[in-house]
């Protein structure tokens, strides 16, 4: 009986264990894009390509110390879609100073949105600013 019942909380556990895992993302979901992004890329590119071509980085300046960096985000896919993006903020001397963050839940089809977003760290003097990292989920 000890046994019997060892082997059923075993298997229970390594049940719940397994169901623990990390969430599947469909193909092209997590894209990682240097400068690229602001050219943009032609409809028949790969789903990685997509996402990237979705973010395009409109004005990057500096407010005194504060770098603040507008960004345009167009959903081009046909249904509604979640968008994290992440743009690296470099100095003057092109070394790394910090980034910037958008995150929108839900996007419609074609849904354009433009976003002046904060850098998380100040900077003096010029900076540059790319997309370092695009996102695109289903929508929450």
């Amino acid at each position: 009986m000890k046994r019997t019942t060892a082997g059923v909380l075993l298997a229970v556990v390594a049940l719940t264990l397994t169901a623990c895992g990390e969430e599947k993302q469909p193909a092209g979901a997590d894209v990682v894009q240097t400068g690229a992004a602001t050219t943009g890329a032609p409809a028949s590119a790969a789903p990685e390509a997509d996402v990237a071509a979705d973010v395009k980085v409109t004005k990057c300046g500096s407010n005194s110390y504060t770098p603040k960096i507008t960004i345009e985000v167009t959903n081009s896919t046909a249904e509604d879609a979640r968008y994290a993006v992440t743009i690296a903020i470099k100095d003057a001397d092109g070394k790394p100073s910090g980034e910037a963050l958008f995150a929108k839940n839900r996007m419609t089809p074609g849904q354009k949105v433009t976003e002046e977003i904060p850098g998380d760290t100040p900077v003096k003097g010029k900076i540059t600013c790319e997309v370092a990292r695009a996102k695109r989920l289903p929508p929450k």
